[in-house]
């Protein structure tokens, strides 16, 4: 009886190498997971897009063909799923970091765009009337040298600082800017 029971393990031990459900990837397909197995002396392949399809598939087989336990299928198909999760996470990071970067980047690029800001001017007319002289005596004092003469490429319009016109308003007389 000790023989049969010997031969009987030895004969298990045969199938389960011969049965053999194997996983491999092959690369250049649109499904590159593949799982190979031998059935009845012809061997059988069929593919899948995701990994975790695949394995599932295997462990089918297996236990179709009584090769291993469902522990161990369930521990492995748990931590294939953990390991895509895991890897999609790190592909959602890298796409969140390279995000950010262009992001960076496309602010200083929008600091080196903005110009410092533009000097408030006026008309000499405007200035005129806000320091209660006229036109004329102003044009004289910009010969003068008390206010800078600004002009701007598409009009022959002379202009002033607002900064100088608030400045001599704030000296209170004029002839006092002239001895400057």
């Amino acid at each position: 009886m000790g023989t049969y029971t010997f031969i009987g393990y030895f004969l298990e031990l045969n199938a389960q190498i011969k049965m053999k459900v194997s996983y491999s990837l092959a690369s250049g397909r649109a499904s590159p997971h593949c799982i190979t197995w031998v059935y009845r002396k012809k061997r059988h392949r069929k593919y899948f897009r995701s990994r975790i399809d695949a394995v599932r598939f295997r462990n089918e087989k297996e236990q179709e063909l009584g090769i291993r336990g469902s522990t161990e299928i369930e521990n492995e198909i748990i931590f294939l799923a953990l390991n895509e999760i895991k890897d999609r996470l790190d592909l959602m990071d890298e796409r969140i970091e390279d995000i950010e970067r262009s992001v960076r980047n496309q602010e200083g690029h929008l600091k080196d765009l903005r110009k410092p800001p533009v000097p408030k001017i006026l008309r000499i007319s405007e200035a005129a009337k806000v320091l209660r002289i006229s036109s004329r005596k102003l044009y004289y004092l910009l010969d003068k040298g008390v206010f800078k003469r600004y002009k701007l490429p598409h009009t022959r319009t002379t202009f002033i600082k607002l900064d100088e016109v608030e400045d001599a308003l704030g000296s209170g007389d004029l002839s006092e800017l002239l001895n400057k």
